[in-house]
């Protein structure tokens, strides 16, 4: 089974891992942010910010980060 990941500003949201991730094609780079970091940690808390409590799938996503 394939499950989409969500994105949050042009980055891809790995929750299970635990980061942010943004491909360039034309560079042919990909940049990793771990939620622990200090720009990570940042970008996850306007994410968080997004996210409905009242919405099982969101709600499910913020249990997850903060397993």
């Amino acid at each position: 089974m394939v499950t989409e990941l969500p994105t949050f500003k042009e980055y891809t949201i790995d929750i299970r891992l635990k980061q942010f991730r943004k491909a360039d094609p034309v560079k042919q780079t990909i940049v990793f942010l771990d939620f622990n970091s200090e720009e990570g940690d940042l970008l996850l808390s306007e994410y968080i910010e997004t996210l409905d409590i009242n919405n099982s799938k969101d709600k499910e996503i913020i249990e997850t980060i903060f397993r």
